[in-house]
């Protein structure tokens, strides 16, 4: 009873601060119930759903999901990291709950874990107040508060920016008290960042790399030991760095494997000059860094939103700097790195880092350079936090608290914007294998992705789906893979599902002949015929197995297993773990032998229990603010309807053959210079539902309509026709580069859609229905000096 008594406490309310400042942002998946299907959450729900079948039937950590690419299956549990997927199951498994509940709840906790994270980090060494406004600014960083977790529905990246500031407060931890606590939480939260996202994982296992570096340059990870040999005293020294290493190492059993396997799939995609993925077409430009959250409107398919640090999080982080730099303020070495950190990472936003991009191997896989603003965000947190400190340290008791409510006022109220996230049905529907087929047939995707990522190699063309395979999944029936109507005359095959990745095959004929299954070829499958393991054949071009069979009676087993890079990576990481499992034992044993005592925290800067209290109350507030007035009202959101785009600053009525209408169109640009990129966004809604996927053009015209420039896209705004729905527009962004030696002078604008497999374009028609051309002169010139 004392403990509790003295746990009570020694509570610090700052982290019941920081979870009820969290509210708001959690309450867009609070208030409404289920998860969009417009965005990546619906194939993260779909993948835990397909892990979740594969566990309960016995996989335990599979590799392979059997149900996706039209049943052919394929290797995205081998590639995609894992973490997410797996705590999720423990919400699945629950009754009553499902894969929908388990996405949200975990966009629910990392949203919240992010605040406490990076409290706790910002707290030990800045005091309470600094950890408030850092895990505030953290936490309603736009790209941390919306676009991962709504506009994008990235589970996995979003959930990475609650593990990183957990991994730093661990490590942290272990480098002023070691303990066998804080070395089991520096290792198992730096393994668990590396397993959260692929890409997120190299960028701040990057900065931790970096941090630990830093250590070492300053010095500061050096504690007063009283024995300066023995092993105890070589595990205190290298502590940090083991740590670091022992959980990257801990994870070897996924990035290793990646990294040995990576030639067995299709990567490629993910990247390529001129593509989506293009990283040279998603820098940000100065004036985005300084923007401000704007409307979301809820007639858009896909609202339109700033992609920006936040203008509270940039200007309280480069004060940050500023008394990092001139100022004075506690752990100013510590802060120093967060500042170059900043540095770089504005660098690599920006267009003028595109060299480094080109010539660094790892970087173009990140895609999308705007994807460094949620490390962005961290790391103007910390800063702000540090000049937050500065700020309070100096003034008179009786206005500390009215600054930190300011601040935090301030910014939840500029965040409500980014809280009007459009409503998504309250019915998600089943998770199904024969759902995830059904929308692999309406052309959505293949497999959970859009890019024939994670596509065994071996695959030169999707082949098209098979109608047995079809039925069988339709049916909840286990699928026949063995392809029929390749059988010789007179051969009989029995065929078996023992598991969802082992199957047994019984056959009977006189003839030698060529078993094909259409299952996709990947390291990993094994094939035995007859109790001994054959070398199978490739059927080409489809990359199915071929299991080459004598004349006479076979029993077949085909099954999943291992290869040798993943026994190597498997062992590299129980030897970590086993590694690090014995020196925490070591240490609970024999505890480390510092020779003074160590502060578990520096002098601090605490807040009072009113100041606590008062913020809560203000949080809380802002929060009925919105569930009662703006949300209901609409007070900070567009909602354009009918053939109205109300962001377009010019509207328009183009019919396109009673299939299309052109509603809008805008463009920064009206005076520009050769050779200068420009950008055109042009507004679409669908008049009628279409069986075709239409092409767009953007083209730029001379005064003698001599095509000058253009920008041609397989799907106007990324997003195939045959999908629009009838009662929101999409917004279709174009950007050209004008040819250098272009002529000054005046150039129009031309748009309009038409089908790449014919060749001809979609006719404009006027309101008699006549044909009046195939396309449409925006009355938008464009001066060229």
């Amino acid at each position: 009873m004392e403990k509790i008594r003295r746990g009570i406490y020694q509570f610090d309310p700052g982290y019941l601060a920081v979870v009820v400042v969290c509210f708001l942002a959690i309450w867009p998946f609070l208030s409404r119930a289920s998860l969009p299907q417009a965005t990546d959450a619906e194939l993260h729900i779909y993948r835990l759903a397909e892990l979740s079948r594969l566990i309960r039937a016995g996989e335990l950590f599979p590799r392979w999901a059997p149900n996706f690419y039209y049943g052919y299956g394929y290797p995205i549990f081998n590639y995609y990291a894992p973490l997410t997927y797996y705590l999720g199951l423990l919400i699945d498994f629950l009754p009553i709950l499902g894969a929908v509940e388990a996405v949200k709840s975990l966009f629910i906790l990392g949203l919240v874990g992010a605040g406490v994270g990076l409290y706790g980090y910002i707290r030990d060494l800045w005091g309470q107040a600094a950890g408030i406004i850092g895990a505030t600014l953290y936490v309603y960083a736009p790209y941390i508060l919306y676009v991962d977790p709504h506009a994008r529905g990235d589970l996995a990246e979003a959930f990475s920016f609650a593990l990183f500031p957990v991994a730093l407060w661990s490590l942290d931890r272990l480098r002023r008290l070691p303990s066998t606590w804080s070395w089991l939480a520096a290792v198992f939260t730096v393994a668990a960042v590396v397993l959260s996202h692929n890409l997120m994982a190299m960028v701040f296992a990057g900065i931790l790399i970096g941090w630990v570096l830093w250590q070492a340059i300053i010095r500061e990870d050096t504690l007063p030991l009283a024995i300066k040999t023995g092993l105890d005293y070589r595990l205190l020294k290298w502590r940090l760095p083991l740590a670091l290493g022992l959980g990257v190492l801990m994870a070897a059993f996924f990035w290793l494997t990646v990294a040995l396997e990576q030639d067995a799939v299709n990567l490629m995609s993910l990247v390529g000059d001129d593509s989506h993925f293009d990283f040279r077409k998603n820098f940000l430009d100065f004036g985005q860094l300084l923007s401000l959250p704007t409307l979301l409107d809820w007639g858009a398919t896909e609202p339109n939103f700033n992609l920006a640090p936040g203008l509270p999080q940039l200007l309280l982080g480069l004060f940050g700097v500023l008394v990092v730099i001139f100022g004075r303020v506690r752990q100013r070495n510590q802060a120093a790195f967060f500042a170059l950190v900043l540095g770089l990472l504005l660098f690599l936003l920006l267009p003028i880092s595109a060299l480094v991009w080109e010539f660094v191997p790892f970087l173009p896989f990140i895609q999308f350079p705007w994807r460094l603003l949620g490390p962005l965000a961290a790391v103007l947190a910390i800063l702000g936090g540090v000049g937050s400190d500065a700020l309070i340290a100096r003034l008179p008791a009786k206005f500390r608290g009215f600054l930190l409510i300011a601040v935090i006022m301030v910014v939840l109220l500029i965040s409500l914007v980014l809280i009007q996230v459009p409503p998504w049905s309250a019915e998600f529907g089943p998770t199904s294998a024969a759902r995830v087929l059904q929308e692999e047939l309406a052309g959505r995707w293949l497999g959970t992705t859009s890019t024939a990522d994670f596509v065994p190699s071996t695959v030169d063309i999707i082949p098209r789906p098979q109608k047995s395979i079809k039925d069988d999944i339709l049916n909840a029936r286990p699928i026949d893979r063995v392809n029929r109507q390749t059988l010789p005359s007179g051969v009989r095959v029995e065929s078996q599902q023992l598991s969802p990745l082992h199957f047994r095959y019984e056959i009977e004929g006189d003839t030698a002949f060529p078993l094909r299954l259409s299952l996709f070829d990947f390291p990993g499958w094994h094939v035995e015929v007859d109790g001994r393991i054959i070398r199978t054949e490739l059927a080409r071009p489809d990359g199915f197995i071929m299991v080459p069979l004598p004349e006479g009676s076979h029993t077949v087993d085909v099954s999943f297993g291992t290869t040798p890079a993943r026994n190597l990576s498997v062992a590299i990481s129980m030897a970590a773990f086993l590694l690090s499992i014995g020196t925490a034992m070591f240490w609970y044993r024999n505890p480390p032998m510092v020779s003074i005592e160590v502060e578990e925290l520096p002098k601090q800067v605490h807040m009072p229990a009113s100041t606590i209290l008062a913020l809560l109350t203000v949080s809380l507030a802002v929060l009925f603010f919105n569930a009662v007035l703006v949300e209901p009202q609409g007070l900070l959101r567009q909602a354009s309807t009918g053939n109205v785009a109300l962001p377009a600053t010019h509207q328009a009525a183009v019919n396109f053959d009673h299939q299309v209408m052109l509603i809008g169109y805008d463009s920064p640009d009206r005076a520009v210079k050769a050779g200068s990129q420009v950008a055109l966004t042009v507004y679409w809604k669908a008049l009628s539902k279409m069986d075709i996927n239409y092409q767009v053009f953007a083209h730029l015209l001379d005064s003698e309509n001599n095509l000058v420039a253009q920008s041609d896209k397989l799907n106007p705004g990324e997003f195939p026709t045959k999908r629009w729905p009838l009662d929101k527009y999409v917004r279709d962004e174009h950007e050209l580069l004008l040819p250098a030696g272009l002529s000054p002078g005046s150039y129009r604008w031309s748009v309009g859609l038409w089908s790449a497999g014919d060749g001809w374009r979609l006719p404009v028609i006027d309101d008699s229905g006549e044909m009046i051309g195939d396309n449409y002169i925006l009355s938008l010139p464009l001066e060229v000096e």
